[in-house]
């Protein structure tokens, strides 16, 4: 766990920054109290906005497109690692049926 003083020194991001960021909902610190407490998840969110911003200079709202573009993907990611835990506890024949059918019909 980080504070708000930990990510600005942590990422080189101005505090008006990472406050605008927060606001913005493009990184979702847990508060406790007045104060904000990243974690992990959090901090590598921050690095990305960093990299993003700087490296690859996009500007401010192509960067929400592109935030929100890549929360979708996780979110895909997630749906299907669960699709694959499902499919996993089925019996065997009932997976092959699966890749059978996903596999779509032989091309002519």
């Amino acid at each position: 766990m980080s504070s708000f003083d930990d990510i600005v020194a942590q990422h080189g991001v101005r505090r008006v920054e990472l406050e605008a960021w927060i606001e913005r909902r493009w990184v979702r610190p847990r508060r406790d109290g007045r104060a904000y407490v990243f974690d992990e998840v959090d901090s590598a969110r921050v690095a990305l906005i960093v990299e993003l911003r700087r490296d690859l200079s996009i500007d401010e709202d192509a960067l929400s497109l592109v935030l929100s573009l890549l929360d979708q993907l996780y979110a895909a990611r997630q749906v299907l690692h669960s699709v694959e835990g499902a499919l996993d506890a089925l019996p065997e024949s009932v997976r092959e049926q699966v890749r059978e059918a996903l596999r779509g019909p032989p091309e002519r």
